[in-house]
């Protein structure tokens, strides 16, 4: 891996793109394919090297190709690396607790609180992407603001497979 020069680590990096949250796609999609004409197995041979460097390759493009996997890189990529630790504003969290028990209600049977969780889902999914917006606007984004986002996308996401009755492994 090392002889292919990638910070294994960040995907703007790996792919040697400027990290920023308004990320080019077609410049990605150009580097992806790039990496993928060098390394592909069926091209070189069963290097286990190269097919680690595709595998990479597939995963970091997955994750840039997704709102929350760019704000997860750009974040990365700034040296944040406390994620997962608790930003969520105590007015949000409330706010949610009330969502899922809708979600628990709409799941018991209630068709009046499955239409009004899905409404409450889907503003707060706009919300969430008025926000984002407004971060990507900014020359130099507030990366705690990025990662209460990065949370707050989390979080909905978590309860949005709930309200569709997906069960998360």
């Amino acid at each position: 891996l090392e002889r292919w020069g990638f910070n294994m680590q960040n995907a703007f990096e790996f792919f040697g793109l400027t990290p920023s949250l308004n990320l080019d796609a077609k410049q990605l999609r150009v580097r992806y394919i790039e990496i993928q004409r060098q390394g592909h197995p069926d091209l070189k041979g069963d290097d286990s090297s190269e097919i680690d460097v595709i595998e990479l390759a597939n995963r970091f493009y997955e994750e840039l190709r997704t709102s929350r996997g760019v704000v997860r890189a750009y974040l990365l990529s700034m040296d944040v690396v406390d994620l997962n630790q608790n930003r969520l504003p105590k007015d949000f969290l409330f706010e949610m607790m009330g969502l899922n028990d809708e979600i628990d209600e709409k799941h018991a049977g209630d068709l009046a609180a499955g239409e009004r969780a899905g409404a409450l889902l889907n503003q707060a999914e706009i919300e969430l992407t008025e926000a984002l917006n407004l971060l990507k606007d900014a020359s130099s984004p507030n990366l705690d603001e990025l990662v209460e986002w990065y949370q707050k996308s989390k979080y909905l996401d978590r309860l949005r497979k709930n309200f569709l009755g997906i069960e998360e492994i």
